[in-house]
């Protein structure tokens, strides 16, 4: 068989091949990610809003942090 015809018929089928399996294949690696999409976003979620606690706590314990940090003497051996 030439290989020309070869070449059409692989072009065909080929298409047809990845529209058929590749979109069953798509949905179900979608299907398996999705969830680790929507754990990042809540994880994320939660890790702002502890973060915001945490800044919000510190400044009412500690005040607000100074506009400039006096010099530190050097070490005395």
């Amino acid at each position: 068989m030439p290989t020309a015809t070869l070449k059409q018929i692989n072009k065909v089928l080929g298409k047809n091949f990845i529209t058929k399996y590749g979109t069953k294949q798509g949905i179900i690696v979608l299907g398996r990610a999705v969830p680790f999409g929507i754990g990042a976003l809540i994880g994320g979620a939660a890790n702002a809003t502890v973060a915001t606690l945490a800044v919000r706590a510190a400044r009412r314990a500690f005040g607000p942090a100074p506009e400039s940090w006096p010099e530190a003497e050097p070490a005395q051996p």
